[in-house]
């Protein structure tokens, strides 16, 4: 079934020997190539302000 505008998640258990081939699976899974154009390159952002803490970067300026 298929519903525009609605994400969809896959979930994958992973080890560290294994990460690299479970990442390649569980895009596969999320049928990736279904969302991304395949006549533009598509760049993936880091939000490195989930591993490390900056301040006035990892929260609202309101709180």
């Amino acid at each position: 079934m298929n519903f525009p505008g609605k994400g969809k998640v896959a979930v994958l258990r992973t080890h560290p020997e294994t990460v690299l081939e479970d990442y390649a699976r569980l895009m596969h899974l999320a049928e990736y190539e279904k969302a991304l154009p395949k006549d533009k390159e598509t760049l993936l952002k880091i939000n490195i302000s989930w591993q490390t803490w900056y301040p006035a970067c990892s929260t609202a300026p309101w709180q």
